[in-house]
């Protein structure tokens, strides 16, 4: 049997062939690995993810009175962008009154009631009641904002501009969880100006009518895009006045 030269070329062509099967290797590897990042952000993002709330205010609001209460009726939206359900016990609505010279300047509201404001007294009142958004939910509703305060003097006392501040009142977490180093989105608070054009005391109050506030610019305001533009923070929660003394 006749044995061919050793040219060398064998070695070559087998050096050539191990280099080809670890690249490939390596790059496999690199795909997976990049496959295991996409898959788990994909799971966090649908399975993992705390509750991340945003507020959604339409353009126009109504302002009403009910008896020595000023009445602010605003059309609510909140959205959950995280894969767990999210929980808002109260919301609270700071006014402030930018005409200078005004009694009052600044006044806060609670989520009193669900639903506009009713005209005869036939209508039952629907209080408000903690809502829970499931992951990747939405809520809708109008919300009618009374005072947590002494309500007089009125905030609203002739037309103008107004500056308003809602913030969402979220529980706290109870106990601890193996999933607590996951960064947890406390809801940014919603700032926003509406116009009065008008107030007319008659129609408020015996007519038990609304008023319409719009925004001048006639845009949504959002929460997301205040976050997400690093707006400066709103003003203090200011503290609450005691009742005046009868």
């Amino acid at each position: 049997m006749t044995r061919m030269p050793n040219t060398g070329l064998d070695d070559v062509g087998t050096r050539h062939a191990v280099e080809q099967v670890s690249h490939g290797g390596r790059l496999a590897t690199a795909l997976s690995a990049v496959a295991l990042i996409f898959s788990g952000f994909s799971f966090y993002e649908s399975s993992l993810k705390g509750a991340d709330l945003a507020i959604y205010v339409p353009p126009m609001i109504h302002y009403a009175r009910d008896g020595d209460n000023d009445v602010f009726n605003v059309p609510v939206t909140i959205t959950n962008d995280g894969a767990k359900s999210g929980t808002v016990l109260n919301m609270e609505l700071v006014a402030e009154n930018l005409r200078d010279g005004a009694d009052r300047k600044i006044a806060r509201f609670h989520s009193a009631f669900v639903g506009e404001h009713p005209r005869t007294d036939e209508i039952i009142n629907r209080s408000f009641a903690p809502i829970s958004i499931p992951g990747n939910g939405t809520f809708t509703e109008t919300i009618r904002f009374y005072p947590m305060e002494n309500p007089l003097p009125f905030l609203v006392d002739d037309k103008g501009d107004y500056r308003f501040t809602l913030k969402l009142i979220t529980p706290e977490p109870q106990r601890a969880s193996i999933l607590d180093f996951l960064p947890a989105r406390t809801p940014s608070p919603l700032s926003f100006e509406m116009k009065l054009p008008f107030i007319s005391f008659q129609h408020l109050s015996f007519r038990r009518g609304t008023i319409a506030m719009f925004n001048k610019d006639w845009k949504p305001a959002t929460s997301a895009s205040q976050a997400e533009s690093e707006t400066p923070p709103a003003q203090p929660w200011p503290a609450p006045t005691p009742p005046a003394a009868p």
